[in-house]
Parts: structure tokens; sequence; C-alpha cells
């Protein structure tokens, strides 16, 4: 039972020891800045099928959702943001889908390029 506590004792100073030294901590967020994907020809082509999708949002309390402007339904069905006559950019938007609980979620950049080099695989 001794060398087990031992053991453990040691092995959580090892641990505190080499965060300390390697300069990362526990809960410490490290933020990386990277440029925004470009908006490419075959980015494009690949969101006429993929490029936003519906879901469903609870009316009431909780979190608000901020949205970047409102579409009809018949819009919202046509998948393709260029169709509906929205720019895809470097955040995911969203928008009200008039007369129901639900919103439009247009893919970002970064989420269709993401998309298109995993599909591949």
């Amino acid at each position: 039972m001794k060398t087990l506590l031992s053991v453990g004792f040691l092995l959580c100073a090892g641990l505190s020891f080499g965060q300390q030294a390697s300069g990362t901590h526990l809960g410490k967020q490290v933020r990386i800045e990277r440029e925004a994907p470009a908006l490419t020809a075959e980015m494009e082509q690949y969101a006429v099928k993929n490029g936003s999708y519906i879901v469903d949002f609870a009316t009431g309390e909780g979190k608000k959702v901020s949205f970047d402007g409102q579409v009809t339904p018949e819009n919202a069905q046509k998948v393709d943001p260029k169709a509906m006559g929205i720019k895809i950019i470097d955040r995911n938007q969203f928008f009200e889908i008039t007369g129901t609980n639900q919103m439009l979620i247009v893919k970002s950049t970064w989420v269709l390029d993401n998309e298109m080099k995993t599909r591949n695989r």
C-alpha cells in the first residue's frame, strides 16, 4: 500500500513539474489565429447540395439567437446559399424562417472546407 501511495505521489509531482516546465497548465486555453479559408469555385459547387441546413429552435426562455436575417420557407428549402441570395462568409450565419419555429444555418467557409477535406477520407 505504501508503494502504491509513493508511486501515485511521484506521478502527480512529475506531472505538475512537467506542466510547469513546458509552460502548459490544465485549464489554460490556447488560441491559434488562422486565416479563414477562401471561398473557392469547388467550395461553391459543394455548397449547392451541402451549404445549409434547417433546425428547430425552442421559443421562450433560454439563450436568445441573434439572427442574421429572415428567409421564407420556400427559399430555405433551396439548400444552396447562392440560390437564396446569401453570401458564404467565414462564420456560420443564422436566419429565421418566417412563420415557423425553425432556423436556417448557412455553413461558413471553415465548415465547408473541413467537410470537403474529410469527405474524401
